[in-house]
């Protein structure tokens, strides 16, 4: 163990990747992970209580470095979003504060198939190229897959004042849509037990990207920015944490190249559904599932809760688990007339307590496996199980049901969404039986924005 903990501290205090990590983190909000114990993934977002954790040159790095070195810093995040300033915890709700987010694309899949994922990410980047952008465009091998990421100053600052959010997010689900059928193909071929292929649209606001030369959270391996004119040639071997290859002029750009493909993006994308492309269980998914029974006051369960931990402790995969875990509890506290009131605290009552983690959400207890997923009776929830059990019920509107989930509780003081009584008495009764007035809750929002 000791070993290890040196080695992570040699390589973050590298003047090369210090410089690098600096060169990305720069205006982004940084997220720190630490060893994890237990299968709980421990984050850091803030030097104090009030002011996020920023990167602006090496030497914020050391005092990271120094600031949590008890607890291991592992791996390093940088938001997609760039801020204006970061001085509180308000310039991260102000949208009007991000300049801009930087467009990427994820391809993940087993290290068993990387060629399938150089495939997929060749792709995007040709589809790139057929809309005029090739050289403002890097890659980085983020352990398990390639995050493909378009340079944010290629888009004129006209076009960003449109609205970043919308502006990243229309070109990355244009650029899917255009690469579906392709896309498709090669997810077909992916044979993978664990991890299958797939290529997804994950810009939201408060998404996070490993940083150049950042360690990965599990795997000693070293995520490197690639070339896209050396993709092909890229193997395992350039991620070697004590022999690393990695691309130093990643941040190249001509300003301006991506403007066209930003305005058509602009024009085409409406809505807020997303692209997924991969195979699962033989069936295609790219396309949207519509909803083939109604939705249920199990499904608004899910969707609510997910939504609370993920404004809570910002991690969508864990929000997917627990917002199913909670719906679980909740049905067989009422199958077994539990009341709200009586069930604090009681959450891991029917679970195997052997292998489990306690994690307190607000006033509320619920319990994680020794694999980092919530757990109760005895079974896992995993994020595929909450695409499977919750949103394939929302079909084609599931996106848009979770960005006015997301909406309609940060409508709610902090307080209530840490009480699991005022949660379900406050956010979830007045929509449990109607989930649309959460679409009519942020159909006003708008209009009272315009």
């Amino acid at each position: 163990m000791q070993k290890s903990v040196e080695k992570v501290f040699k390589h973050y205090l590298r003047e090369e990747v210090e410089s690098e990590i600096a060169k990305f983190c720069r205006g982004r909000w940084v997220a720190v992970e630490c060893v994890s114990r237990g299968g709980r993934r421990i984050f850091h977002r803030y030097w104090d209580k009030d002011t996020p954790l920023t990167i602006s040159e090496p030497a914020d790095l050391k005092k990271i470095l120094n600031k949590y070195g008890k607890m291991v810093p592992r791996t390093i995040y940088g938001s997609a979003n760039i801020y204006r300033k970061l001085s509180s915890k308000h310039d991260l709700t102000n949208e009007g504060n991000i300049l801009y987010a930087t467009p990427s694309w994820d391809v993940d899949g087993s290290l068993d198939e990387i060629d399938l994922i150089k495939e997929a990410a060749e792709i995007l980047l040709d589809e790139l190229r057929k809309n005029g952008v090739e050289k403002s465009v890097y890659l980085i091998w983020s352990g398990r897959g390639i995050h493909v990421h378009l340079n944010e100053r290629a888009i004129g600052d006209e076009i960003w004042k449109r609205g970043a959010l919308r502006v990243s997010y229309s070109i990355v689900e244009y650029i899917l849509r255009n690469a579906k059928d392709r896309l498709l193909k090669v997810c077909e071929r992916s044979r993978a037990s664990e991890r299958r292929l797939k290529v997804e649209n994950i810009m939201d606001i408060q998404r996070v990207f490993t940083a150049p030369l950042s360690l990965h959270r599990e795997l000693d391996i070293v995520a490197i920015t690639v070339n896209p004119d050396e993709l092909r040639d890229f193997d395992l071997s350039w991620t070697k944490l004590d022999d690393f290859r990695y691309w130093r002029d990643w941040n190249r750009c001509e300003e301006g190249e991506a403007d066209e493909l930003a305005l058509k993006a602009l024009e085409e994308i409406r809505g807020d559904e997303r692209m997924r492309v991969a195979i699962e269980e033989k069936k295609e998914t790219a396309q949207r599932i519509q909803p083939t029974r109604p939705i249920g006051r199990f499904q608004v369960m899910a969707l609510l809760q997910a939504a609370r931990y993920y404004i809570l402790r910002g991690d969508i995969n864990l929000a997917k688990s627990f917002g199913l875990n909670r719906a679980i509890f909740y049905a067989w506290a009422k199958k077994r007339g539990v009341t709200t009131r009586r069930a604090r605290g009681r959450a891991g009552v029917s679970v195997e307590h052997a292998e489990e983690i306690r994690e307190k959400i607000g006033d509320e207890v619920a319990f994680r496996s020794s694999r980092g997923w919530f757990a109760i009776g005895g079974q896992i929830q995993r994020p595929r199980d909450f695409d499977r059990q919750v949103a394939a019920r929302f079909g084609g509107q599931f996106d848009r049901y979770w960005n006015s989930a997301l909406e309609y509780l940060r409508n709610f003081p902090r307080e209530v969404l840490e009480s699991q009584r005022e949660f379900y008495e406050k956010v979830y009764l007045p929509v449990r039986d109607n989930p649309r007035k959460l679409l009519e809750f942020s159909e006003k929002s708008d209009d009272l924005r315009r």
